[in-house]
């Protein structure tokens, strides 16, 4: 019996031994991983240099801070030539800056590329922009609206040029249309990436969708939570929890990428960015949240081609044939029925959500030729 206990203590010791290392390695990789992304994030942006590894002499690559409507806002702006055309970019979400992911892109050859972190998201979040306050305009859609117009004033002032081009993806989209509608004198033409037109309908159509992929798949616990669920519409207060598991199960089932799965990606490339502080990069999801939670009700009430079914400046649309979050069919009727100076739709037949991570040579290939028929003036087709 002594020699029973004496082994049992034996194996307690070694197992207590063991668990120890573990937990200590654990905190060691813990530790290793959170210096290793703080030595990523310094908050700054990588000089555009040449063969010679030095800088440019005409780039541009700087994070700047400006005031816009009463909240200071961030632009990161980046290009080879600071003279060539403006192009600023309204990402998606909303609340979710895709700077991470278009840093270093091909565009910056060919123009000023602007991103902006918008109200509330990125480098730009603060808790307080969501709470109405005295003297501050509350945080919806029309004040984000009012924002971009004085971003593109800003940027138009400062490169010298009377207008600039806008790039929008997904819910930049709606932001885009919205923008130029209201405010055409200052920009040339809007590229629209992944059209919100009817996000109600869309919503429901992306329901339906998941639901069919989840019973072919033979996912019985994911059909039977969306049927608990039900079909869209939901009340305002149930928008954010519906779409936080919902868009995995989207983007699981390839309807937000066709040939990948976005998130892992997305998420990388925001924690390894040299251009977001640690601390930018903790409040990025809580700035995501909180936009979808005052924003998204108001996105899907809103009807675009009763709103918007004109604009003044030529229009471009690149679109997805899988896209299940703002659905093919739905983006390419409001083509249709939008009048404009020029319009063009450029299809993916590989691409879902995101044509310009997804097929970007295509994608690029698509944007030069939607430039060179903008400079060419040609009329408009499908």
């Amino acid at each position: 019996m002594r020699r029973t206990v004496l082994n049992g203590n034996k194996m307690g010791k070694h197992v207590r031994r063991v668990v120890r290392w573990l937990v200590g390695g654990i905190a060691l990789l813990l530790v290793m991983a959170v210096g290793y992304l703080a030595w990523r994030s310094t908050g700054e942006t990588t000089p555009i240099t040449g063969p010679n590894g030095q800088p440019l002499p005409w780039s541009i690559a700087e994070w700047t801070p400006i005031t816009v409507n009463g909240t200071r806002q961030w632009l990161l702006i980046r290009g080879q030539d600071r003279t060539k055309p403006v192009l600023l970019f309204l990402h998606g979400g909303p609340g979710l800056p895709e700077l991470s992911l278009l840093t270093g892109h091909e565009l910056e050859k060919h123009f000023v590329v602007v991103n902006w972190d918008q109200r509330g998201s990125g480098k730009s979040y603060s808790a307080d922009v969501f709470q109405p306050q005295p003297g501050r305009p509350p945080f919806t859609v029309e004040t984000l609206v009012d924002d971009a117009a004085q971003v593109s004033r800003y940027l138009c002032r400062r490169f010298g040029q009377p207008k600039i081009y806008v790039l929008a993806h997904s819910w930049g989209t709606l932001l885009g249309v919205l923008t130029v509608k209201k405010y055409p004198e200052h920009f040339r033409a809007l590229f629209c990436i992944s059209q919100i037109a009817r996000q109600l309908e869309a919503e429901q159509v992306s329901y339906d969708w998941v639901l069919q992929q989840a019973r072919l798949h033979g996912n019985d616990r994911q059909a039977t939570k969306l049927l608990r669920q039900g079909r869209p519409p939901y009340p305002p207060d149930a928008w954010l929890d519906y779409l936080t598991w919902q868009r995995e199960l989207v983007a699981r089932y390839g309807g937000g990428m066709y040939r990948g799965h976005f998130f892992p990606l997305f998420i990388r490339s925001i924690l390894l960015s040299p251009e977001y502080t640690l601390t930018d990069k903790l409040h990025y999801a809580r700035g995501a949240q909180e936009s979808v939670r005052y924003l998204w009700p108001a996105v899907v009430a809103i009807d675009l081609p009763t709103v918007a079914p004109e604009l003044k400046v030529p229009y471009f649309l690149f679109q997805g044939v899988h896209d299940y979050q703002t659905p093919y069919p739905i983006a390419r009727r409001y083509f249709n029925q939008l009048t404009a100076p020029q319009k063009r739709l450029f299809t993916f037949t590989n691409s879902a959500h995101s044509p310009i991570f997804e097929e970007p040579e295509r994608f690029m290939h698509c944007f030069n030729s939607a430039l060179a028929s903008l400079h060419a003036g040609k009329e408009a087709r499908p």
